[in-house]
């Protein structure tokens, strides 16, 4: 009997220092995280299916004895477990008296779990039930969860446990087994982002809305994480949260950032992307959160081109116009590059290289679909088009010349659009009587013709080829055109286009009896040197002290 009323007044004794404690709490200038704990399941967010699940059984009067909550860290666990034992002895005052808590992490121990066994059989002085809060039950001890099967499997009836953990999967079967399972999970931004402009709103801070949303996806779902960033850049900004702001304190990158960068990668600006990735990590903004940042990016922008994302109009809007560059597969394949990057940071020891080499793959994919690209392709095909067409009419100012462009024996390649005119021109009927124009003409109306032709490719772009064509002056005898290359590489490429200067000229000057070859220039062909020791031979014979020097230092080639 002696050790009944010591214990009682032991309890006593503990309820009154935590009612105190509780007290004191509720008096002082409290966090936001302790302020706006949820009191009663209304109060509770983005946890609908348990609430609704939890008060039920207390309506139908079927509580569970051993009650499993599990999910991440601020969710509201221990929360929604205080609520549960405050509803189910139907107290609004002293109900503290019937909950008692215990921190695992530092209370593992076989001896700590016998003096819960011990507790259980004395009934509560207050309520119905005595509800046993064990936090992190995750950390017990082997010995100490074999210590507590038989209590958790037959308690008393007047006794409730609820044990709360974020690491489910550490818990031995034979606990998981004896327990009603409830799974917590993340809240989603909006919910997070609601709750901070309602205590804004309370409080007269001033917000935007794009610095609520940062602090919502800093927070990965938890509550208590939001709340605790929030107190913390309310007292940074002096309650003025700006994009600007947030962004800097928590070191991070705002969207814009990305945006910017996204754009940097579609137009396949390397050096661009450089620049501002050094700016970045000038700035100390960890390369993991960056990384994450873009492959979230990238995410959003995947999502809203099939239209399911929940973030706001405006951001809604920006990354559906941007996704429209990508297709889906480029956008798969980006987040994986970027997560495959994340995934051997840790790895490599030069992590800002490993970095910048995986900025450099996604702005270096083939099969990305911008319209940048869109429009040089369509412009690069009118140009195509345009070309052929010139041809087509060169070709077709008689039948007869068809047979004259095609009769020579160079070889011309299966793709080129000599080629497929010449295999088209198949099916045409020569006309044998049909004499082709035969105008007089100058050598200097051909150098015309000539400098004519090379103007207009250079309008169009064409500057390897136009690069070749002014190696040397062409020569020109009688009807014939000469054009001399140094390599038999350039010689080969200047005879896949002779088709083209050829109908050039003949039609400028009405004269279809012009015939163009290509030629390969001996001299010069012999100044191409092999390897450095022909060049060097070539120096010395140019210059005597070259020889001196050689000697003198007793060089070797």
């Amino acid at each position: 009997m002696l050790i009944i009323l010591i214990k009682k007044e032991y309890e006593l004794v503990n309820s009154f220092f935590q009612f105190l404690y509780l007290l004191l709490m509720e008096n002082s200038s409290m966090s936001s995280a302790s302020e706006y704990r949820p009191k009663d399941f209304n109060e509770m967010i983005g946890q609908d299916a348990i609430v609704k699940t939890l008060s039920n059984a207390i309506d139908s009067q079927k509580i569970p004895q051993a009650l499993l909550f599990c999910g991440p860290r601020g969710v509201g666990k221990t929360s929604c477990a205080r609520i549960l034992a405050k509803k189910i002895n139907d107290l609004d005052e002293n109900f503290e008296y019937n909950i008692f808590e215990l921190d695992a992490a530092s209370n593992n121990s076989v001896e700590d779990i016998r003096n819960i066994t011990e507790q259980i059989r004395i009934p509560p002085q207050y309520g119905k039930f005595k509800v046993y809060i064990i936090d992190e039950v995750h950390m017990l001890s082997n010995a100490a969860f074999n210590a507590f099967l038989k209590s958790l499997e037959e308690p008393p009836p007047h006794v409730v446990f609820i044990l709360a953990t974020t690491e489910k999967n550490k818990i031995i079967p034979t606990i998981l087994s004896r327990c009603q399972i409830y799974d917590f999970k993340k809240v989603d931004n909006n919910s997070i982002i609601g709750l901070l402009h309602k205590i804004c709103k309370e409080k007269k801070i001033k917000f935007d809305d794009s610095s609520l949303q940062i602090i919502a996806e800093k927070s990965d779902g938890s509550i208590r994480d939001s709340l605790s960033m929030f107190d913390r850049l309310v007292s940074f900004t002096n309650s003025n949260l700006t994009i600007d702001e947030v962004t800097s304190n928590l070191n991070i990158l705002d969207y814009e950032s990305y945006f910017d960068l996204s754009s940097l990668i579609i137009n396949k600006d390397i050096p661009g992307i450089l620049s501002m990735y050094d700016k970045v990590y000038t700035r100390g903004v960890d390369d993991v959160n960056f990384l994450n940042g873009i492959s979230k990016h990238f995410r959003e922008l995947l999502i809203n081109k099939l239209d399911g994302s929940d973030i706001k109009d405006d951001l809604k809007i920006k990354y559906k116009k941007q996704g429209d560059d990508y297709s889906d597969e480029d956008l798969i394949l980006m987040i994986d590059i970027v997560n495959e990057c994340l995934i051997n940071y840790q790895k490599v020891n030069d992590k800002r290289i490993h970095t910048e080499i995986c900025l450099m793959k996604l702005a270096s994919l083939d099969s990305i679909k911008k319209k940048n690209s869109l429009t040089k392709t369509s412009e690069f095909s009118n140009k195509v088009i345009r070309e052929d067409n010139e041809l087509d009419e060169a070709l077709e100012v008689n039948k007869k010349e068809i047979k004259l462009f095609t009769s020579n024996n160079d070889e011309v390649s299966s793709l080129s659009i000599a080629s497929l005119n010449f295999k088209k021109s198949e099916n045409i009927e020569e006309e044998d009587n049909i004499e082709l124009p035969n105008d007089d003409f100058t050598e200097n109306d051909i150098r015309m013709a000539w400098k004519k032709f090379c103007d207009k490719e250079k309008v169009n772009g064409n500057n390897n080829m136009l690069s070749l064509l002014n190696m040397n002056d062409p020569v020109i005898e009688n009807n014939s055109i000469i054009i001399s290359t140094i390599n038999k590489m350039n010689q080969k490429e200047v005879k896949g286009y002779k088709n083209k200067i050829q109908a050039f000229i003949s039609k400028e000057l009405n004269n279809y009896s012009i015939t163009v070859d290509v030629s390969l220039d001996e001299v010069k062909k012999k100044k191409n040197f092999v390897d450095s020791k022909d060049k060097l031979d070539a120096l010395v014979k140019e210059n005597d002290n070259i020889s001196l020097l050689i000697n003198e230092f007793k060089l070797r080639i």
